[in-house]
C-alpha cells in the first residue's frame, strides 16, 4: 500500500496599510497562528506567508487578511503547494 503524501499550500502575500498603522497591523497578522510578517516596509507594506491545507483554506485566510481593520490591499504574490 502506497501512502498519499500530504499536502500544504504555501502563499506570499503583500499587505498594505497606512505608514502609521504599520506597526499594529503587524502586530496583528503576526498573532495569527497561520500567518508570519517576514518584512515591513517604512512606507506601509508587509510581505507575509500563510500556510492552509488546501486551496480553499489559502483563499478563506486571504479573505481573513483583506477583512482586517486598517489593511487598504493584501494581494497575492506567489503561491505554492508543497508535498511531504
Amino acid at each position: 500500500m502506497v501512502a498519499k503524501a500530504k499536502a500544504m499550500t504555501i502563499s506570499g502575500i503583500v499587505v498594505a496599510c497606512r505608514p502609521e498603522d504599520l506597526e499594529a497591523t503587524g502586530r496583528v497578522v503576526d498573532a495569527l497562528a497561520w500567518a508570519d510578517v517576514h518584512y515591513t516596509d517604512p512606507r506601509g507594506r508587509l510581505v507575509v506567508t500563510i500556510e492552509a491545507a488546501d486551496v480553499d483554506q489559502s483563499i478563506e485566510r486571504l479573505t481573513q487578511l483583506q477583512n482586517l481593520p486598517r489593511v487598504l490591499t493584501a494581494d497575492l504574490a506567489q503561491y505554492c503547494i508543497d508535498t511531504h
